[in-house]
């Protein structure tokens, strides 16, 4: 098992094995209140929920040089967490820069998963950020309200004063800027692979924020159309974040696409 990933595994909350892996500054915590309302829909079988951290972020270990911030890398972490678990298949779910890294997982090991839900993922081609958002990335490595601020906005009607976002998401975003976060985006500037997702089988949903302020909905309905068995479709109401502005949405969507 790979000792830089951090992980949790609930058991038999799902008839299939599922591994949701998180966007850039998040953590497992993005996913609670899913899962809060995913035990309200009375969902249960002998498969697992495990939620996975990437190099940096919430308890994995933070990466040791700006080459171990990699897309391929970090789909190969989950790669290895994924066989090492030793149990069997697993359905993705990911978010934003987690869904890029959902995407090459099932590209470079086809025969380990199902199905797919990304939920406002990076694109093939990665992105570019504008050198404003570059600079603010610095800032925020020593200004927790500027990281409020930041991850606040990717929020579709973010409440500021709510406690989960001031106790949870600023917390776990300003740990993860000052360890990796502000690396994630010099990977995804250049990234391009097309070829390589295009090859991947599975079923894929690609769900997109009407709402998403971040990343543009075309780069989303490029992702669906590379892959042979992807589907687009437009989260209605929702931003970049419909993980957490709407949490029993999107357990349906996940529930209904992947069960």
């Amino acid at each position: 098992m790979n000792p830089v990933i951090h992980f949790e595994l609930r058991e038999g909350f799902s008839p299939h094995n599922i591994l949701f892996i998180h966007g850039n500054l998040a953590s497992n915590r993005w996913w609670m209140p899913l899962e809060e309302e995913w035990k309200k829909t009375g969902v249960r079988g002998e498969g697992c929920l495990v939620y996975g951290e990437f190099r940096g972020c919430g308890k994995s270990a933070a990466p040791r040089s700006e080459s171990e911030v990699d897309m391929h890398l970090f789909a190969n972490d989950f790669i290895e967490l994924v066989r090492s678990l030793n149990r069997g298949s697993f359905s993705l779910v990911g978010h934003s820069t987690g869904g890029l890294i959902a995407a090459l997982m099932l590209a470079k090991a086809p025969e380990l998963f199902e199905k797919a839900v990304l939920l406002d993922p990076v694109g093939a081609r990665g992105v570019t950020f504008d050198p404003s958002m570059i600079q603010a990335f610095e800032k925020m490595k020593q200004d927790k309200a500027l990281t409020a601020a930041v991850i606040g906005s990717t929020i579709h009607q973010n409440d500021a004063n709510a406690g989960f976002f001031k106790d949870v998401i600023v917390e776990d975003a300003f740990a993860a800027v000052k360890s990796v976060g502000h690396l994630v985006l010099k990977a995804l500037d250049g990234l391009d692979v097309r070829e390589e997702l295009a090859k991947a089988p599975h079923p894929v949903l690609v769900l997109h924020g009407e709402h998403d302020q971040l990343l543009p909905m075309a780069d989303s309905k490029a992702l669906a159309d590379l892959f042979p068995k992807g589907r687009f479709e437009v989260f209605a109401g929702q931003g970049h974040c419909g993980n957490i502005e709407d949490p029993r949405a999107f357990a349906a969507k996940i529930q209904e696409f992947l069960l």
